[in-house]
């Protein structure tokens, strides 16, 4: 309970600093509504009539890409910047909104995400009761999340009306692209390898990227936060003149922690320790494929000793 409390404090103590800020005002209270205008109808009530957190995985992509929308109608100027922003978002958001609006068609969607189903011995673990209650926690943790850490490079960036990219801007550009070709072509050879490749002989997935993490479709993600995070830096250094202290000090500490934060959602929250569990019960291989392979950053495969006969 200790540790919900300090997210929703954190999240709100984020959101307020974007609130008196008058650059930010406008579009974080924008921000607020169609964040909970999208979560509510798609994955809060769906949830609460079904006892299924999976639909958030059309929720919190469909929110991503309104923050690249949104990103076009409240910049200050419509720049190379601005624009360059509010494109990656949608594009990221969309991609993945994709992939949920699947799961919101009617009969695709008959049980709880493995993921999702992990949560539920997380809760055992820490005592939690009232399931539908800490569905409806968790799906608002990441509508809040939406509304104040991952919602500001877009925010900061809005702020600056000059035109043109400095190198650090190329810089994150160039990134951000080369961890959105990651996580595709991650999906792409994943989803080729259960259309044709897996057999009962093979069932762990280590063709392509996949032979050098575990997850390489969560790392391209990362990637694309800390690139969307760079884009934004020039930006938190302009505003410093423009906003007091305190408010700037929070924005610039929380956009570092947004690199930290969705690092600890792609690992453990809804990432890769949740995936692991069930898969290395269900596929007596699959311990040795983690034996082999760096579970989140892409890396040479581990040799293992022979058995001792």
């Amino acid at each position: 309970m200790r540790d919900r409390v300090i997210w929703i404090v954190s999240f709100l103590i984020c959101l307020v600093a974007l609130v008196v800020n008058p650059a930010t005002r406008e579009f974080a209270l924008w921000n607020v509504v169609v964040q909970a205008a999208i979560f509510i109808p798609s994955a809060c009530v769906p949830a609460w009539r079904t006892g299924r957190m999976s639909y958030v995985d059309f929720a919190w992509p469909a929110g991503v890409l309104t923050l690249g929308i949104e990103t076009f109608l409240f910049a200050q100027e419509l720049t190379a910047l601005t624009i360059t922003a509010a494109v990656l978002f949608t594009l990221s958001g969309g991609r993945l909104m994709y992939w949920g609006y699947l799961v919101m068609k009617p009969g695709w969607l008959t049980e709880e995400f493995p993921r999702y189903q992990y949560l539920r011995l997380v809760w055992e673990k820490a005592g939690l009761r009232g399931e539908r209650l800490s569905l409806q926690y968790e799906i608002g943790v990441q509508a809040t999340a939406n509304m104040s850490y991952f919602a500001l490079p877009c925010l900061v960036i809005a702020t600056n009306p000059r035109g043109g990219l400095n190198i650090v801007e190329i810089l994150a550009i160039a990134v951000w692209v080369a961890g959105y070709v990651i996580e595709s072509v991650a999906d792409v050879q994943k989803g080729r390898f259960l259309g044709g490749y897996a057999t009962e002989s093979r069932d762990v997935c280590d063709i392509g990227l996949w032979r050098y993490s575990r997850h390489p479709n969560y790392f391209g993600q990362w990637v694309q936060w800390c690139a969307a995070v760079l884009l934004a830096v020039p930006s938190a250094i302009a505003l410093y003149d423009q906003i007091s202290f305190v408010p700037w000090l929070i924005i610039a500490v929380g956009l570092l922690f947004l690199v930290r934060a969705i690092y600890t959602v792609m690992v453990y929250y809804s990432g890769a320790v949740p995936a692991e569990h069930y898969s290395a019960l269900k596929r007596p291989a699959y311990k040795q494929y983690q034996a082999e392979v760096n579970r989140f950053f892409p890396g040479p495969r581990k040799k293992q000793l022979a058995p001792v006969s």
